[in-house]
């Protein structure tokens, strides 16, 4: 006997059929036109054309957004005929220019074809020979694509392999190699953004792991995106970017110089485009980076901020305040700078308004030892004349090494100076420490990573002493034996400490100090390096 499905039955089985189509590609091939086109299985309209004339160098164009608003890329603009689309081309090869010559006695086609007919993941393939002035071959390249629609996104993997047929130099050039052409006007939204989050023409000639640009192309309000992908397996990697001003962007790896692919070898270089529509986010953008990579982090990222803070021009502290975006209803201006202060670790403000602040100079030496520097200073900067400038310095006490975290109280400064928290009076209240009367509260911080040591001194709102502590610098801490010992220049860290009783492990969390009852205990675990520890209203911590 045959049921008949009642019409929500029915309805859920059609809902269960579209999402199990949901993300299905197809490739058809047309040889006469000389195109593969990309279609989402039972779409009548294509995504993407991949052009593969036998004469003229290989392209994709059109780029359809994923939700269908608007094409992401452009067909010989008025101001770059030469660029269409998404391509490759060299610029300096054997003194061959094959980026502004797209045409035939550049370009051969040896063939193009379908890998992957259709499923959730398709692909093909181009091969074609750069030849030289005489008409012989230079360059065997190959391209192959691969595409996976997401639905809210495209993906699309290119493994570009060159084989020379003669020994190959890629000379130094601004640009070449993969690029993209999007369809630019002055009249729209458009900006590029790189993996060091700087955009626009900032990006332009820097290092990145990825770069993305954003345009509000025709039959958007919104931005549909491209983001080109490197990869840590690419010569020159990670590579710099070409970024015009009418926002064509490739990576290009000869812009670090010439390179080179001997006779008969093959170089192989690697690239993720996904297109994407809304405004772009850097650090989601990075986390694709890591999906495409296999990479957990990408320590690149790192070496690039180091090189960019090493080339950055230096601001002066009228320079900084200038330069910086402040939110409605506030105001900045630069409170102290140098000279007054040099080599600052931590800071803190007093009742009178005057903000104290710890100059580390033995942080700069640590490779040389604990306390090399030995002219580590405390000072008390205030502004007499209310003007928001500090005027006036006073040097409340100096020599003590390795000065970590300050916290005023009690007729003094609460000092972290590892292994030590020391309490320095001011009994007589002449801004001048009583050195003699210096008190070890406890001792055993340890110091084996210089910047994960004790920080962030705050007193909290149930007037505990709280502060910080880094995961790579374990510790043992707890009431030194007899009166404890302090440390001078010079002086090597100490190898073993002897205790009142049984001190506590802390190793990346949150302790606090009562300093009437003079109790330690450990608030909280499993932090890295914390530094910096605040409450609210409620007394919250964060």
């Amino acid at each position: 006997m045959l049921i008949s499905p009642t019409p929500r039955y029915l309805l859920l089985c059609l809902l269960w059929l579209g999402c199990a189509a949901a993300g299905e590609l197809r490739l058809e091939k047309d040889e006469t036109r000389e195109t593969i086109t990309i279609f989402r299985k039972g779409a009548a309209d294509p995504i993407l054309t991949q052009h593969a004339g036998a004469e003229f160098r290989p392209y994709i164009h059109p780029i359809v957004a994923p939700d269908g608003e608007g094409m992401l890329t452009e067909f010989s603009p008025s101001h770059h005929k030469h660029q269409t689309g998404l391509y490759w081309g060299f610029t300096r090869l054997n003194g061959r220019d094959y980026f502004h010559h797209p045409e035939g006695d550049h370009w051969r086609r040896q063939s193009f074809e379908v890998l992957v007919e259709e499923g959730e993941k398709v692909s093909w393939q181009t091969s074609y020979d750069l030849l030289d002035e005489d008409g012989v071959v230079v360059l065997v390249e190959t391209q192959r694509w691969e595409m996976q629609d997401r639905g809210e996104d495209y993906l699309l993997d290119l493994v570009w392999s060159g084989t020379a047929k003669q020994k190959v130099t890629i000379s130094r050039y601004d640009y070449g190699g993969l690029f993209l052409r999007m369809p630019w006007r002055k009249d729209i939204e458009a900006e590029a953004l790189n993996s060091s989050e700087q955009r626009n023409q900032q990006a332009e000639g820097k290092r990145g792991i990825w770069l993305n640009v954003g345009m509000q192309v025709e039959g958007r309000d919104n931005l549909a995106n491209i983001t080109l992908f490197d990869h840590p397996k690419n010569g020159g990697y990670p590579q710099p970017w070409r970024v015009d001003r009418k926002f064509g962007v490739g990576p290009t790896r000869a812009r670090l110089g010439d390179w080179h692919i001997a006779k008969d070898q093959t170089e192989t270089i690697r690239h993720r485009v996904m297109v994407h529509t809304g405004k772009p986010d850097g650090p989601s953008l990075t986390e694709e980076w890591k999906d495409y990579t296999e990479k957990e982090y990408p320590i690149a990222l790192w070496q690039l901020a180091q090189q960019e803070g090493r080339n950055a021009k230096f601001l002066s502290p009228q320079e900084a305040v200038e330069n910086m975006t402040v939110h409605d209803g506030f105001k900045v201006n630069a409170f102290a700078a140098e000279p007054m202060i040099t080599q600052p670790m931590a800071f803190c403000w007093d009742d009178k308004g005057r903000l104290w602040v710890a100059e580390n100079r033995d942080y700069e030496s640590r490779q040389k030892g604990f306390s090399n520097s030995g002219d580590s200073r405390i000072l008390i900067l205030e502004d007499t004349d209310r003007d928001g400038i500090a005027d006036k310095q006073t040097i409340f006490a100096e020599g003590i090494p390795f000065p970590a975290g300050i916290a005023v109280g009690f007729d003094g400064l609460w000092l972290g100076t590892p292994p030590n928290l020391l309490f320095v009076p001011d009994r007589d209240g002449d801004d001048r420490a009583d050195m003699d009367d210096i008190e070890v509260r406890l001792t055993g911080w340890g110091i084996r990573d210089r910047h994960e040591t004790l920080n962030s001194f705050h007193w909290g709102p149930d007037g505990w002493l709280y502060g910080c502590q880094g995961f790579a610098t374990p510790s043992k801490v707890g009431k030194p034996k007899g009166k404890g010992r302090l440390f001078q220049h010079r002086d090597p860290f100490p190898k073993k400490i002897e205790f009142d009783g049984k001190p506590v492990d802390i190793n990346g969390g949150v302790w606090r100090y009562h300093p009437t009852k003079d109790r330690f205990e450990v608030v909280a675990h499993g932090f890295s390096n914390p530094w910096g520890i605040d409450y609210d209203a409620k007394g919250n911590f964060f």
